[in-house]
C-alpha cells in the first residue's frame, strides 16, 4: 500500500462503538444485509473497508447519524471469515492504515460510504529510555497472554514490535480501559513518540499498570 501523503479515496464504513488501531485485530458478528454485501465485496475484489467510531455529538440529531462520527479512522482489512449462515458471517479483520474522514453520505442500502484521505503510516521509532517502562509493561501483557493461550483471540497481529513507538503505543491504547475520546486523540496523534508520551502519561496518572496486570 502506497504511503501517499494525499491519497483520496472512497471506502465503505463500518461505524462501532470502539477504535481500530493499526496491527489491530477486530472481530465482528455480521448479520445486516448491507454489511453482508459489503464484507462480500471486500472478499471479492481484495478491497478493505474503513472502521469509524461512533461519538455522541450535542449537534447531531438522527436524520444526520454522520455528524456523530470520528474523524479519524483505520482501514480494516478481512483476515478470516466463517459463513455460519448465508445471513451470519463471523469476521476477523487487522487494522492497516489511518485515515481522515473527509465526508459521508448514506447510500439507499443504508451503508455509510465515506470520502477519506490516507494518512502516513508511523515511521518506525526506536522506543525512548523514558519509555522502556511501558515497553516492558506491553511486553509483561503479552507474555500473560500466550502463557494463558489467549493468542486464539489475539488483540493483535504478529510480528510483535515491541522496540518500537508506534506499536507499543497502539497496543497499549487498545488494552488499556480509556474513553472513546482518549482512543480517538491517541489514534489522531500522527506522531508516533507523542503518542507514546500521552500514553505513558494517562498509566502514570491513573496507576494503571495495577489495573492491567490484576
Amino acid at each position: 500500500m502506497t504511503n501517499s501523503t494525499s491519497t483520496i479515496r472512497k471506502i465503505p464504513l463500518f461505524p462501532l462503538g470502539t477504535v481500530l488501531f493499526p496491527d489491530g485485530v477486530i472481530a465482528l458478528k455480521i448479520f445486516e444485509a448491507r454489511y453482508l454485501d459489503m464484507i462480500k465485496q471486500c472478499l471479492r475484489e481484495k478491497t478493505e473497508f474503513g472502521v469509524v467510531s461512533i461519538i455522541k455529538n450535542s449537534d447531531a440529531n438522527e436524520e444526520d447519524v454522520s455528524l456523530s462520527f470520528s474523524k479519524i479512522g483505520t482501514l480494516a482489512q478481512i483476515e478470516d471469515f466463517d459463513p455460519i449462515q448465508p445471513a451470519l458471517y463471523m469476521t476477523k479483520s487487522f487494522g492497516t492504515q489511518r485515515f481522515k474522514l473527509i465526508n459521508s453520505k448514506q447510500e439507499p442500502n443504508g451503508l455509510w460510504m465515506g470520502e477519506v484521505e490516507l494518512l502516513e503510516n508511523d515511521p518506525l521509532t526506536p522506543i525512548p529510555e523514558e519509555h522502556q517502562k511501558v515497553a516492558t509493561l506491553l511486553d509483561e501483557i503479552i507474555s500473560v497472554i500466550q502463557s494463558e493461550d489467549l493468542l486464539g483471540e489475539a488483540p493483535f497481529k504478529k510480528p510483535f514490535k515491541v522496540d518500537d513507538c508506534g506499536w507499543v503505543s497502539n497496543r497499549l491504547a487498545e488494552l488499556l480501559p480509556l474513553s472513546l475520546a482518549q482512543k480517538n486523540h491517541l489514534l489522531a496523534q500522527t506522531n508516533p513518540r507523542i503518542r507514546l508520551d500521552l500514553i505513558t502519561e494517562i498509566i502514570e496518572d491513573d496507576d494503571l499498570r495495577n489495573v492491567m496486570m490484576h
